[in-house]
């Protein structure tokens, strides 16, 4: 694949988060949302009771005193007082153990010291009186933590309100029991006071917790199904990688050995035609009686210097194309010497020059066979493009050195420069601008030398190019 598994897997867990994050924020606006809806619903049931109280139950409290049922004076908070009644119902919830949230009543100027509001009561209680909202829901932060609060407005509902709320009108036991008795100036509709919830998001967020944790449950299978079907994608193309990889490297060794049988066949001519000389010469000196034992031990040792370095030279080729199972260390020099030694004949036989410098002699851990067939392939390469452009001096520069501590050897020749509109794909499978290439070779170069930890570049130089190998 174009990119490792891991960046994908490390894709697909950065946007698991993002998306368990986004997934989280909904739940936390649905449970706000929620919340803000049973606050309401809450606030308008204590509403309702207050209602009630102003619109059945004080009118019948005031028909039993003209029936003289009651003292003309009577008051009781217990039947007349909408705020007590509604907040004992709230404390018997309370004790029960049944509600989660804090209620309570907040006026500009209160009879009860427990119904003033703070600062950010009163700011929201204002914003209600100017009719700039119809209710208020917001989260706070109190004591280091997070509260959603709902606020509704307390309409002053019945002239029975304004009656009590004056010095002059109010029952003698309400006196009695709060001293002082401001006197309303709001009228029947008006804004007076402010119901409030506080509730803790921490509960909120608990009471949701089962949806959230259902629902990551799936998102969670689903990312990893999901994860499992890309791995699989992933395994069977890389197994189709391999495969191709192993079927383009057989093309390419194929194509190196018939290259190699040619330079083994250059390598031996000459061997070869001093042997058959050493035979005739032998015959000749048989036939004239003149082949002394001298002469014989001389031409049998001069025959067998020449099957010596044939022998050698089956030996190197043998090597190099054993398959390499371990890493080992090698130096910049002993992969150099072996790919020009490969090639010698070749490389006479095309009059072509090799320069070695050999700056620093570094050593290196890996397969040095792999290393010694990339400069092979380079070579063949530039050979091709000599003859292409028929360059009469011919010359490959191969450099070895360390560049601010990193191993780096270059290969320059002067077979001509790559056009700059294909430059990018010669390292691109089957892609060649010569007829009798494969176009595997500088493929399986790039192939080798990135196995190998390394990365290998090409640019163009004045009359050629140079390849450059980075360790």
């Amino acid at each position: 694949m174009k990119y490792s598994f891991k960046v994908i897997i490390a894709l697909f867990v950065v946007l698991y988060a993002i998306i368990t994050l986004l997934f989280f924020n909904f739940y936390r606006e649905l449970a706000m949302k929620d919340a803000r809806q049973e606050g309401i619903f809450i606030l308008d049931t204590m509403n309702a009771i207050r209602d009630y109280i102003s619109t059945v139950q004080r009118p019948l409290i005031e028909e039993l005193k003209e029936k003289k049922m009651l003292v003309e004076d009577f008051f009781d908070p217990r039947l007349l007082s909408a705020s007590y009644i509604t907040r004992e119902i709230y404390n018997i919830q309370l004790a029960k153990d049944t509600i989660n949230y804090d209620y309570k009543l907040v006026a500009t100027d209160p009879l009860n010291p427990e119904h003033k509001g703070n600062e950010f009561e009163n700011e929201v209680l204002e914003t209600l009186k100017e009719g700039k909202a119809k209710e208020f829901s917001k989260i706070i932060q109190e004591n280091n933590k997070s509260y959603f609060f709902v606020g509704l407005p307390i309409r002053n509902s019945q002239e029975s309100c304004l009656q009590c709320h004056t010095t002059t009108n109010a029952p003698k036991g309400m006196m009695e029991q709060y001293h002082h008795i401001p006197t309303f100036e709001s009228k029947v509709g008006d804004v007076i006071a402010m119901l409030s919830l506080k509730i803790p998001v921490y509960s909120i967020l608990t009471y949701h917790i089962k949806e959230f944790v259902v629902g990551g449950s799936v998102m969670f299978i689903v990312f990893v199904i999901f994860i499992l079907f890309i791995y699989k994608i992933y395994r069977n193309e890389q197994r189709l990688q391999e495969k191709t990889t192993m079927l383009m490297m057989s093309q390419n060794r194929l194509a190196s050995m018939g290259e190699m049988i040619g330079n083994i066949s250059h390598q031996w001519r000459q061997p070869l035609a001093q042997v058959g000389s050493i035979l005739i010469n032998l015959e000749l000196h048989s036939d004239k009686d003149k082949l002394t034992k001298e002469k014989l031990t001389q031409k049998i040792k001069e025959a067998n210097e020449q099957l010596s370095f044939m022998s050698s030279t089956i030996d190197d080729f043998k090597n190099f194309f054993a398959p390499s199972t371990s890493k080992k260390e090698f130096s910049a020099q002993e992969v150099i010497y072996r790919a020009q030694k490969l090639l010698s004949a070749s490389l006479e036989k095309y009059a072509i020059q090799v320069c070695t410098d050999i700056q620093n002699n570094f050593i290196r851990y890996g397969h040095s066979n792999e290393i010694v067939q990339v400069l092979i392939n380079i070579m063949n390469n530039a050979k091709e493009a000599f003859l292409t452009h028929e360059i009469k001096e011919r010359k490959i520069e191969i450099t070895a050195f360390l560049q601010n501590g990193v191993p780096v050897i270059t290969l320059q020749n002067n077979a001509g420069c790559i056009d700059e509109t294909v430059i990018d794909k010669i390292f691109d499978p089957y892609f060649t601008t010569k007829e009798s290439s494969s176009g595997l070779g500088l493929y399986m170069s790039k192939m080798i030398i990135e196995k190998n930890s390394a990365t290998i570049r090409v640019e163009n130089s004045n009359d050629g190019v140079i390849f450059t190998i980075i360790f």
